[in-house]
């Protein structure tokens, strides 16, 4: 009697070990022109391209998390998201893949209702509503989606009650930055680059500020963007050949340092510069960069002398002949 309690007890231990949510895709029609959708299930990050609709994907991280849903251009431009909400269990998504609107998750999870409440509602409620939820993972989020309905004294106040478990979280660290983006100056061509600090790929920190005396590409990207991976063998050539003039340095906004150090390996590892996480969106914040990837050149006096954005074959090596 007593093995059989305890085989009953490990194998209940073994399947609470292993809980997972599984996402079922039962998406239709398809793209006109060169889009996709990205697919953020948890940690999970994929693309759908051409007729592949139907998968199935499972995640491991516990829930509550979101189930996040990117409308693309090849371009790498977001032309509309969708954010849902799930835990372990089994959910379908349906709807038609060119139409945002139609696009469901079922069964739906009360967070998702109460994010929809949240986001249709008028400025003033909002905020009551904001306010009432940040004791759930929804109500931190939409607080950081949100921040903007908020004074600066408002953000300092609530953030300051926060419940522990969720005071290091990313989306704090977003409305903590935002409030220090409010007080530093963004971007000018001709100007002083605004300075930034980030973590590196090798452990240390990197400061834009020490830089000065040679010239600095910053490469803005993130983990599965279309045009970045078109980008990389001319970025791998050009890095060859001005090495000595030009520092290369790629900064990956990803949400999570997996992402950023996991996914993709075979990709980054052949970048042999510089790669920063900017965990806040920091320094893509200060340069005001909206469409992946985009490029900022700092001259050795450490003022912005060029920023672009979008690839396509050879544009980087005739900007950089016509700049340096």
């Amino acid at each position: 009697m007593r093995i059989a309690l305890v085989f009953l007890l490990s194998l209940a231990i073994s399947f609470s070990s292993f809980s997972q949510t599984r996402l079922i895709g039962k998406l239709e029609a398809q793209f006109s022109g060169n889009q996709f959708l990205r697919i953020q299930h948890g940690e999970e990050v994929f693309d759908l391209f051409g007729e592949r609709y139907d998968f199935v994907n499972s995640d491991t991280v516990p829930g509550p998390k979101t189930l996040s849903i990117y409308y693309i251009s090849s371009k790498g431009k977001i032309h509309t998201s969708k954010t849902f909400w799930l835990e372990e269990g089994e959910y379908t998504l349906t709807g038609k893949v060119n139409d945002p609107e139609s696009w469901r998750l079922s069964p739906e999870h009360p967070f998702t209702a109460l994010q929809s409440e949240i986001t249709t509602a008028e400025s003033e409620i909002k905020k009551q509503l904001i306010t009432k939820n940040l004791d759930k993972l929804v109500g931190i989020r939409m607080l950081n989606s949100y921040k903007q309905i908020f004074s600066d004294e408002e953000l300092m106040g609530l953030i300051s009650d926060i419940p522990a478990e969720f005071k290091e979280s990313w989306e704090i660290d977003e409305v903590k930055t935002y409030l220090s983006l409010n007080t530093l100056a963004r971007a000018q061509i001709g100007e002083l680059a605004p300075d930034f600090t980030l973590e590196s790929k090798a452990g240390s920190d990197f400061s834009l500020s020490n830089q000065k005396g040679k010239y600095v590409l910053l490469d803005f990207s993130f983990t599965g963007c279309a045009g970045c991976v078109k980008a990389l063998p001319e970025l791998i050539e050009l890095q060859a050949e001005l090495s000595d003039q030009v520092e290369f340095v790629t900064v990956w906004n990803d949400r999570t340092r997996r992402t950023w150090l996991e996914i993709q390996k075979e990709h980054k590892s052949q970048m042999n510069w510089t790669s920063l996480w900017d965990r806040n969106s920091l320094a893509t914040k200060l340069f005001e960069i909206e469409i992946f990837p985009s490029f900022v050149l700092i001259n050795p006096e450490g003022e912005v002398q060029s920023i672009w954005n979008g690839y396509s074959k050879g544009k980087l090596r005739r900007k950089l002949g016509r700049e340096i």
